[in-house]
């Protein structure tokens, strides 16, 4: 097999081969590897339809790189992997702009902002690297605003193996992360004192003890909750998905559990978007005064009020290639003492 800058040659038996078989085995549509073929090849060697009894070789994109298909291409609707099941989208580069705004009780108690950016290669691998965070638009001024951030650095560059679902398998670079943290430690401990430093370093040396606790760790992101939903599964005839899901919607607590309804819709617009709604309701079994206690389970022989939580989302994805491009929304949580509304926004720039 050879390869070039822009594409990589593939010997094949003649008159053995059919066109879907090979697209399949690379990862790509007929039509996309009949298009991204036919770029390069001498004229008598073009497909069209299938490939011809006679073609010894095919041109195939280089692993990770795009072909070019899509961008060339204004799709009428979604592209689908099979029945009602969207294409992953294999690799992009991306960086996105992300807003969060948290009230409580009416009063903006937060607001966050930062640059995140996302390289793709190939359908199971992302990194992730995270700019400045702002903290109601300034950076981090008081010590323990200061600390917080540092120790958010150390988990970034962040690589993260994916199922073929496109949801989260676990965190690839775990070791590198857990030495950042030793280096990052020495660091802060050395700088700061008292006992907000020990109670954090505590907390992040029992983070960083396995790679689970550390996963979920990351995960009580609004950003990598949302980015992560299951936009890739395969949805109803009538274009929905049900799922539960547990949202981080107060701090230090354990999550809410919510169900969900993904509602696709396959009109593509102007600009080459389509939309995904995202609207739910809070299902949790426990009580208020046990969720804003931070309680587990809930106890059976307790009869107080449940709690009522609202979730409402809009995702745009780029029809080219069914990649996230905008996700904008709000969920809201009452409960017995607190009203806690979280607003979030997530634009590709």
């Amino acid at each position: 097999m050879q390869m070039t800058e822009k594409y990589k040659t593939c010997k094949i038996t003649p008159g053995k081969v059919r066109l879907k078989e090979l697209a399949t085995h690379f990862g790509l549509l007929p039509e996309e590897l009949r298009w991204f073929h036919n770029r390069f090849c001498p004229i008598e060697d073009l497909i069209d339809p299938d490939i011809q009894s006679h073609i010894e070789i095919i041109y195939v994109p280089i692993p990770g790189m795009e072909t070019g298909y899509y961008a060339t291409t204004n799709r009428k609707k979604p592209l689908y992997e099979k029945i009602n099941t969207l294409n992953v989208p294999r690799s992009f580069e991306k960086r996105y702009g992300i807003k969060q705004t948290v009230q409580e009780n009416g009063a903006e108690k937060l607001k966050i902002h930062y640059e995140t950016e996302i390289e793709k290669t190939g359908r199971d691998n992302l990194f992730i690297t995270r700019r400045p965070l702002y903290i109601n638009n300034k950076r981090p001024d008081m010590a323990v605003e200061q600390i917080a951030d540092e120790v958010g650095g150390v988990f970034y560059p962040l690589q993260l193996e994916l199922y073929e679902n496109a949801k989260l398998k676990h965190i690839a670079n775990f070791p590198e992360i857990q030495q950042r943290w030793k280096t990052k430690k020495n660091q802060l401990t050395a700088h700061y004192k008292g006992e907000i430093i020990e109670e954090k370093v505590k907390d992040l040396d029992r983070q960083m003890e396995y790679r689970g606790k550390t996963q979920r760790g990351i995960l009580d992101s609004w950003f990598f909750t949302l980015y992560f939903f299951p936009l890739y599964e395969q949805f109803s005839d009538e274009k929905t998905y049900t799922f539960q899901a547990s949202l981080p919607v107060l701090p230090k607590k354990n999550r809410v559990l919510f169900e969900i309804i993904l509602s696709l819709n396959e009109g593509i617009s102007d600009t080459q978007k389509f939309v995904i709604t995202a609207k739910g309701k809070c299902i949790d079994p426990r009580n208020t005064d046990e969720i804003e206690n931070g309680k587990a389970m809930h106890d059976p022989e307790t009869e107080e009020e449940k709690a009522e939580g609202n979730f409402n989302f809009t995702y745009k994805l780029n029809a080219k290639d069914n990649s996230i491009y905008t996700i904008c929304g709000e969920t809201d949580l009452k409960l017995r003492k607190t009203h806690r509304k979280i607003s979030f926004e997530c634009y590709e720039q």
